[in-house]
């Protein structure tokens, strides 16, 4: 028997309430954010296939460490893009930051044994890199195709670390208690007497579909760029059929992105990093 919801008991029974509201997210979101969907699914076939290719370095100590956390990106890709789906944009970007260094922690030891090493003799089991030196790793290995000890005197690597290390720093003004992101969503949960009301609410605003958009840039960015380096440290033969293929379709994923970035509304976001000059 279904309970009627009045103004008296509605909050004894706003949980299951939410549960349509979420639904109703989910219905509205599907159609602002369908364009996104077909990448998103795109881009995960991509990385689930990194691991399949055959080559020189398959199943060396750092692939095989690459991959558990490839498998960590994936799931959190997946997590970020059903939070966006139901309405919780904010909530997201918490597990795209989890997602952002995890992909980066691929990008830097894949087809590296030595730093593969550094990460399995540490005594507490972390990572021994901080987000930004990752960022700075990453970039070498992007522009220069390799890590090395000291960080290149280069303009380009320079703007190439710090754009790759300010996206990290706005996924983390979403996900720390910060004035930006709590302005911005207590801003859809007011009553019809403009009243803030205490309550979890999915954020089904027109006004938020550059949020949701730059969350999914993020993601689909990290998870691919990983994927691309997996995929590289196998050292896959060039005549190999799996290995062109993968490589054709990484392409069409990247020239797809492209495109979505350049017709998305990312930059009318809330929420600014700063602290870069680039």
């Amino acid at each position: 028997m279904k309970t009627e919801i009045t103004p008296e008991n509605w909050p004894d029974h706003y949980w299951n309430y939410l549960a349509q509201l979420e639904v109703h997210a989910i219905d509205k979101n599907y159609t602002a954010l369908k364009p996104w969907d077909e990448l998103a699914e795109k881009c995960m076939n991509l990385a689930i296939k990194a691991p399949f290719l055959k080559g020189e370095e398959t199943g060396s100590k750092s692939l095989k460490l690459a991959a558990a956390f490839l498998k960590r990106t994936m799931s959190d890709f997946r997590g970020a893009w059903l939070l966006v789906n139901w309405g919780y944009p904010y909530q997201a970007a918490c597990v795209a930051a989890s997602l952002y260094e995890n992909a980066l922690v691929v990008n830097c030891i894949s087809g590296r044994d030595d730093l593969a090493e550094k990460i399995l003799t540490n005594k507490n089991g972390d990572v021994p890199w901080q987000p930004q030196k990752l960022s700075k790793m990453a970039a070498q290995r992007d522009l220069f195709g390799e890590i090395k000890n000291h960080a290149p005197n280069d303009s380009n690597f320079e703007q190439a670390w710090k754009l790759c290390y300010h996206n990290y720093k706005l996924l983390c003004k979403m996900k720390h208690p910060t004035l930006q992101q709590i302005d911005d969503e207590t801003s859809h949960a007011m009553n019809e007497k403009g009243e803030f009301v205490v309550i979890p609410l999915p954020d089904t605003r027109d006004s938020a579909v550059g949020l949701k958009q730059m969350i999914m840039v993020v993601g689909i960015s990290k998870l691919f760029s990983a994927a691309k380096c997996f995929a590289q440290s196998s050292k896959c033969s060039d005549d190999d059929a799996f290995h062109q293929e993968f490589y054709n379709f990484a392409t069409e994923v990247y020239s797809d992105l492209k495109t979505h970035i350049g017709t998305s509304a990312i930059k009318s976001i809330p929420i600014k990093a700063t602290g870069f000059k680039f």
